[in-house]
């Protein structure tokens, strides 16, 4: 259930402003469905994302949904997990 929450929690849209987190090559997949990325399409997502400060994490998921791009089911949802566990730890402190 907390996956669930946590998946809605990210993609709510709370701010209109798109903001890039110096990856605008990711606008060529907007409008794509996710399972039509091939391998490499879905490291090159992986690869941003593993790149990123934690704390932006989050916000480069909204950054995503705003700009029409989905991710790869993988990808997103390792980012959901990184998202959750990083409020976990939030919230343990």
């Amino acid at each position: 259930m907390h996956i669930t929450c946590e998946k809605d929690s990210l993609l709510a849209s709370v701010s209109p402003d798109v903001v890039y987190y110096d990856d605008e090559e990711l606008d060529r997949f907007a409008g794509r469905r996710p399972e039509d990325y091939t391998d490499e399409e879905i490291e090159e997502f992986r690869d941003i994302l593993l790149t990123l400060l934690p704390a932006d994490i989050a916000g480069w998921g909204r950054s995503l949904q705003l700009r029409h791009i989905e991710l790869p089911q993988q990808v997103r949802d390792e980012l959901i997990m990184i998202v959750a566990e990083a409020r976990q730890d939030a919230l343990k402190k």
